[in-house]
C-alpha cells in the first residue's frame, strides 16, 4: 500500500524569527553553523558531521527529503555494521543487537536541548529557506516542510516486540507487518533503529514540535 498523507496542519510553525546578527551568504555558512550548534553539544556524532561541508544545504535537503517520507542520506551518520536479522526462513526477524547501531544517533538527537535547537532553527531560517528554495522547492517554505517532516516522523507507531522480516527485493528485506511495510521509507527506518531508540528521537521531536 501507499503511506497515509501527512500534512504540517498540526504542528503549526511561525514565520523564522528575524536574527538576533547578520547571517552570512548561503555559500559561506559553515563556520557559523560550526560555532552556534557546536555550542549546543558536544556529541561526537554531531561533531563528525559538523566536520563536513555544506551543512545548511545538508539540512535543506534532509527536511526535503523527510517531508517526502524519504531517508537522507548523510554518509558519516550512517552506522558502520550491517543490519543483521535472526531466525528461521519462516520466523526471520531483525535482530535487537542491530539497534545498537544506530545508539550514538539517537545520543546525539537527545543531546540537543529542543529550546537550544528551536532557537538556532529561527536563526538561520533566512538561509535554510534559501537553501530549500535552492533545491528548486516553491510550492511551499522550509517552515512547512519541516511541519511536514515533524509531523510524518512522530506519527510512526511504536513498536516494542520482535519485528518479523521477510525476503524482499534483492538482498533487502521487508516488513511481515503489511502495515509496517506500507509505512513511508523515513518511518521503518525510524523503527529499524529500535524502540528505545526511536522513542528517544521522537521525544526530543516532539519537544521541538510543541516549541514550534
Amino acid at each position: 500500500g501507499t503511506p497515509a498523507a501527512v500534512t504540517g496542519t498540526d504542528v503549526a510553525i511561525p514565520a523564522s524569527a528575524a536574527p538576533a546578527r547578520p547571517l552570512p551568504p548561503l555559500g559561506q555558512m559553515d563556520t557559523f553553523l560550526r560555532a552556534m550548534i557546536g555550542a549546543l553539544s558536544s556529541h561526537p556524532q554531531l561533531a563528525r558531521w559538523l566536520a563536513t561541508d555544506d551543512l545548511i544545504r545538508q539540512m535543506a535537503d534532509a527536511i526535503d527529503k523527510v517531508s517526502r517520507g524519504q531517508v537522507p542520506r548523510v554518509a558519516v551518520l550512517r552506522p558502520e555494521e550491517d543490519f543483521q536479522i535472526v531466525g528461521a526462513r519462516t520466523q526471520m526477524r531483525i535482530d535487537p543487537a542491530s539497534y545498537e547501531r544506530y545508539n550514538a544517533l539517537a545520543a546525539a538527537v537527545s543531546s540537543v536541548h529542543a529550546t537550544a535547537a528551536v532557537d538556532a532553527y529561527r536563526t538561520i531560517g533566512p538561509r535554510l529557506d534559501e537553501a530549500y528554495r535552492a533545491l528548486g522547492r516553491s510550492e511551499n517554505s522550509v517552515d512547512e516542510a519541516l511541519a511536514i517532516a515533524l509531523e510524518m516522523l512522530l506519527a510512526t507507531p511504536e513498536v516494542r516486540g520482535p519485528i518479523r522480516v521477510v525476503h524482499g527485493k534483492g538482498t533487502t528485506y521487508a516488513f511481515a507487518d503489511p502495515k509496517l511495510e506500507a509505512l513511508a521509507p523515513i518511518q521503518k527506518q525510524l523503527l529499524r533503529m529500535g524502540p528505545d531508540n526511536a522513542a528517544a528521537i521522537q521525544a526530543r521531536l516532539r519537544e521541538v514540535a510543541d516549541q514550534l
